[in-house]
């Protein structure tokens, strides 16, 4: 039975030093039969998302829902695993995912020393580019906002942004650094979505097809609605998106066949 990596991990999880952790991560490689250098982050060119954006932008790859033993996305659905991009593309070979849910190991294992390599790198990003992107849930949903609220004071220039399913987090206190865009799953209603957007939150969205449509509505009930719809795979700097918007993706990996619950007609 896997469990929820947060239960395992302090609520506040605080920095140490960056030359123990970096030790510390090349230990645990050893130990589990990985020599090569491995970084925490995943550089823009190294994943296809990430390239698409305004600034150089970093992600932080852990490995999806349970595939670790720990379950880093508490609220996923059957849909959004079968169908996570986690598997696209060269995220198939065994050796990424191999290399994703060693890290996530480590974590669990050794969040201090995690926690410290990962604002060390995010540090060199920084001193290397200026102005970059951060997308600490590439393919996770962690409350980074608890875990580490150190690290948007840390880096208050840097545009932190992630995809999340825990809708109640719009009722956080989310750092204004970290701009959070809420995915809609199968389970989520037309109803839900709506809402959202008419408290100026944004809302992805799959849609089926190869084109997006420019507004989402609804044109029965007692509520018809409409909302502007933004292209999501053009960029994913999402930070850039105006509030209030529904942010439109098209089906990618194992989504782009068969019949799929999440996936909405334009």
């Amino acid at each position: 039975m896997s469990k929820l990596l947060t239960r395992s991990l302090p609520r506040t999880i605080p920095m140490g030093d960056a030359k123990e952790a970096r030790e510390a991560w090349y230990a645990f490689r050893i130990a589990n039969g990985r020599r090569s250098a491995t970084s925490l982050l995943t550089h823009p060119d190294g994943n296809a998302k990430l390239h698409k954006a305004a600034v150089p932008t970093y992600g932080l790859s852990l490995a999806p829902a349970s595939e670790s033993g720990f379950n880093v996305c508490p609220k996923s659905t059957p849909e959004c695993r079968r169908g996570c991009v986690s598997f696209a593309g060269r995220g198939e070979a065994p050796s990424v995912q191999a290399g994703r849910i060693l890290r996530t190991e480590w974590f669990a294992a050794d969040p201090g020393n995690f926690v410290t390599l990962l604002a060390h790198e995010i540090g060199k990003a920084v001193k290397r580019h200026g102005e970059i992107g951060m997308r600490l849930n590439t393919f996770s949903d962690l409350p980074w906002h608890t875990l580490t609220p150190w690290l948007f004071e840390m880096f208050p220039d840097v545009h932190f942004y992630d995809y999340t399913k825990v809708w109640t987090r719009v009722d956080e206190d989310i750092p204004s650094n970290w701009h959070i865009t809420y995915s809609a799953s199968e389970r989520t209603t037309t109803d839900e979505i709506r809402e959202m957007v008419r408290h100026r939150e944004n809302v992805a969205v799959v849609f089926k097809g190869k084109t997006l449509p420019t507004h989402m509505q609804v044109n029965f009930g007692p509520l018809p609605w409409s909302a502007p719809v933004a292209d999501g795979n053009v960029t994913d700097a999402r930070w850039l998106d105006p509030a209030g918007v529904v942010v439109g993706l098209n089906a990618k990996g194992r989504m782009r066949y068969g019949d799929w619950k999440m996936a909405r007609t334009a």
